[in-house]
């Protein structure tokens, strides 16, 4: 009970400090949905393939061979699947050095997991302090980088704390094979993600991830879809795709076999699970 009243005056504290913002972010997360959508239909309306959602590739198309090992792996809320993290770890493997961007960090499960098979690995990401300021409890907070920091020695990864909104990319002075973007999920800043890293991409092999495409694996996410779709030039928007078995969407310039599927699929492959936990050591 303690820890509701700390959040509903969290709440009312944020609603009186920024009632226009609260207000707007309460109707958006009633309606967004069934906004989206409809956002998306009109404005696409003459690509009808799009406004249906991203046509599917399956997983075992893209690696016939697939299997991975995804760790360290928490199993919590608001992470990449392990799907989505193996699908980033093969993704990885395509390359002899690759060179990984992230947008977005938190417990930074997907950062270390891609990091293991990388040469070089950058993280954008809200500081501590852009984290408090936006409203995010400080439990969440605590979480920032948290296998970076309880893990192995990661001398590959590369930490910039930052708001992707307003962050210099050129500053970066480098390209990226591949690139992941799962930071802000409001359109607009998926939008603006999307076309600064279409900037940083290396050579026609490059390719670019985004998470929460789907709110799984068979259902559209369609702000984040609608701020993709915004965010990609024209001329790029039929080499988008989503991968199967993932909240993922890909951008690669690979020829490959897709179709549209929607809720509810007939399952097309099959996955061997084998799961071990251990307990982590104590934090230093």
């Amino acid at each position: 009970m303690h820890t509701q009243n700390q959040r509903l005056l969290a709440a009312l504290g944020y609603l009186l400090r920024k009632p226009v913002k609260a207000l707007k972010a309460i109707h958006r997360d009633r309606f967004a949905a069934r906004y989206w959508e409809t956002y998306v239909a009109e404005r696409y309306a003459a690509s009808p393939a799009l406004a249906k959602g991203l046509p599917q590739v399956d997983i075992l198309d893209l690696f016939p061979e697939f299997e991975e090992t995804v760790t360290p792996f928490a199993m919590l809320e608001a992470s990449a699947t392990p799907m989505d993290v193996a699908l980033l770890k093969q993704l990885a493997q395509r390359f002899e050095h690759c060179d990984y961007l992230e947008i977005g960090r938190w417990r930074a499960e997907s950062l270390v997991n891609v990091a293991s098979v990388s040469r070089s690995a950058v993280s954008l990401s809200l500081s501590p302090e852009q984290m408090h300021q936006t409203g995010f409890d400080r439990t969440m907070i605590g979480q920032d980088g948290f296998f970076i920091n309880r893990m192995a020695a990661t001398p590959n990864i590369e930490c910039i704390d930052c708001d992707t909104q307003t962050f210099d990319f050129a500053s970066l002075d480098r390209k990226f094979d591949l690139i992941f973007v799962d930071g802000d999920h409001h359109s607009a800043a998926v939008r603006q993600d999307t076309r600064n890293v279409f900037k940083l991409l290396r050579d026609e092999r490059s390719v670019i991830v985004w998470h929460d495409y789907a709110e799984s694996p068979e259902r559209v996410r369609w702000p984040v879809y609608a701020g993709i779709l915004d965010g990609c030039p024209e001329e790029l928007r039929g080499n988008l795709c989503h991968v199967s078995n993932t909240l993922c969407a890909l951008f690669t310039r690979e020829p490959l076999n897709t179709q549209h599927r929607s809720f509810a699929m007939t399952p097309q492959s099959s996955f061997e699970v084998s799961l071990r936990g251990r307990r982590l050591p104590p934090a230093g």
